[in-house]
């Protein structure tokens, strides 16, 4: 539905990183919002500041 209404505006990739999931118990994991990777333990993205905790 998301993609109905806003799709054509949203970079393809960044849709499909914005529909997946974080898993915190990894020691990596990679932004939704930027697609940055970032340390686990960071309460937030380093490169985009989306907050995780």
């Amino acid at each position: 539905m998301l993609y109905e209404h806003w799709g054509r505006e949203i970079d393809p990739s960044a849709l499909a990183r914005a529909s997946g999931e974080i898993n915190l118990d990894a020691d990596e994991a990679t932004c939704p919002a930027c697609g940055e990777a970032f340390k686990t333990s960071a309460a937030k993205c380093p490169s985009c500041g989306l907050r995780f905790q």
